[in-house]
């Protein structure tokens, strides 16, 4: 009766491989979906740190590029002095002009010098060295005026500049973390892959050594049924 042993040991023998296998294939299967799912999650999270990133650098982006505009037509424009002629119109020169030529007329009067040749020189000189100063200032002003709107401006610029300059980190940073990201998944999945197929092949064996053991048993009946072996 050991052929019949022989006969429902390979028969079992062989449900067990079979079991056994799938069992590891579907182990195998569940982990690489688990390896997709974590792959796809934290791909995704990647995406919305950069999405955040992106959106807070917009103000600084929006203030260089507007910035970067008034810099270039700034700079296309150049600094222009004033002229002479605006220098004088300016309310203070003509109220200081007015001014001092009183206290000059005011102080020969009273020293009788009034319609002197002195007098006139003293006015000329007054009035050419108002009008020097009164134009120094105003060029003084309008350099003034203009550099501080180029640091403004330039300020605005490097801060976008420096905005951008970050946004690009953030770029590079997100597409090497993704990189490894799928790098990585890559290898876990193909490792279920690989491991799911070892546990098919392993399978196959295992149910073929049943198979092979429950042939032998049944050819050892038949031969000890015919020939009485």
């Amino acid at each position: 009766m050991s052929f019949v042993s022989n006969i429902v040991g390979g028969l079992f023998g062989a449900s067990a491989a079979g079991k056994a296998s799938n069992a590891e294939v579907q182990g195998a299967q569940q982990a690489q979906k688990t390896f997709e799912t974590n792959q796809t999650n934290a791909n995704a999270a990647q995406q919305t740190a950069l999405g955040n990133i992106t959106a807070a650098e917009q103000p600084y982006q929006a203030v260089g590029s507007t910035a970067a505009g008034g810099l270039n037509k700034l700079l296309s424009t150049g600094f222009t002095a004033p002229t002479l002629a605006e220098a004088e119109a300016t309310p203070g020169y003509q109220f200081n002009l007015e001014t001092g030529r009183n206290a000059i007329d005011e102080n020969a009067a009273a020293n009788g010098t009034l319609m002197s040749g002195n007098t006139g020189v003293a006015l000329e000189k007054f009035g050419q060295g108002l009008a020097q100063n009164t134009y120094q200032q105003a060029y003084q002003n309008a350099l003034n005026s203009y550099m501080t709107n180029y640091q403004t401006l330039a300020g605005g610029t490097q801060l976008g500049e420096t905005s951008t300059g970050q946004l690009g980190q953030a770029n590079l940073t997100t597409a090497g973390n993704t990189a490894n990201i799928d790098l990585t998944a890559a290898q876990q999945i193909a490792q279920q892959q690989n491991n799911a197929a070892a546990a098919r092949a392993s399978g196959y064996l295992g149910k073929a050594a049943g198979y092979s053991s429950a042939a032998g048993g049944v050819t050892s009946g038949l031969e000890t049924a015919l020939f009485g072996v």
